[in-house]
């Protein structure tokens, strides 16, 4: 990991071009070419530095909680894993950006600061058509012995050439569990992709860690409605008050 002043980097640049680079961002010596949020818990943008075309993220939400501060003293920021994960993703032979540069600032040990850049992917969001690619994708990623999350269809691109990549995901490697892990995963990726359900394999639809998987998500999605029911009914008796 490199320094500049109180900013440190990873990078699988050459320090001269990663310093050019993390100084832009700090200075905004960048164009904006498509903002795609802009909030209080993340800026995610696409945009140009020199003639490079990125994809520049930054994870206000995480930078500023007090646990994820306290816990960057152990594991280092979002933006440097998100770089790690990216780099292990490739490494893999599994569709994703490619990681350029991660810069994070710490005061007294703690992340206060951080972002992560990444090369633009041209693609479109995938179409039930794509779901036997996406499907296969996340199979893929299973049999390497990992998770990602948030495994909805919106959260893959499909490029030009066909080839599915993976986008906003963490990875996860399962210690407990693993086979239950995977297939809460699957059942989850097939809640938002209906039409990726009959492409099942025989083995995949009678397993029992997929049943067990299946009634778990049931029960997890019963407490959220439950949850956000009530939530609405205080709300709404607070409105009348």
């Amino acid at each position: 990991m490199h320094k500049l002043r109180e900013w440190h980097f990873v990078s699988d640049r050459g320090e001269t071009e990663s310093r050019k680079i993390l100084q832009a961002v700090l200075e905004g010596d960048l164009i904006y070419k498509e903002v795609y949020r802009d909030n209080w818990r993340t800026l995610s943008a696409h945009v140009l530095i020199g003639q490079e075309s990125l994809l520049l993220k930054i994870p206000r939400a995480r930078n500023g909680r007090r646990w994820e501060r306290f816990l960057s003293l152990f594991r280092g920021s979002d933006a440097v894993r998100n770089f790690r994960h990216l780099k292990k993703m490739g490494e893999m032979g599994l569709g994703a950006p490619v990681p350029v540069l991660a810069g994070e600032r710490r005061e007294y040990g703690v992340v206060t600061d951080s972002f992560v850049c990444y090369r633009f992917v041209e693609g479109r969001r995938p179409e039930p058509q794509d779901a036997p690619d996406v499907l296969e994708a996340l199979r893929q990623l299973h049999h390497k012995g990992y998770l990602r999350n948030d495994a909805q269809l919106a959260n893959f691109l499909i490029r030009k050439d066909g080839g599915v990549v993976f986008i906003d995901f963490r990875l996860k490697h399962p210690r407990f569990f693993p086979a239950l892990q995977k297939a809460r995963e699957l059942d989850r990726f097939l809640r938002s992709c209906p039409e990726a359900r009959s492409l099942m394999t025989a083995e995949e639809q009678s397993s029992p860690w997929f049943r067990l998987a299946h009634a778990l998500e049931n029960l997890s999605f019963a407490r959220r409605r439950w949850k956000r029911y009530f939530l609405d009914r205080r709300k709404a008796r607070a409105g009348h008050r």
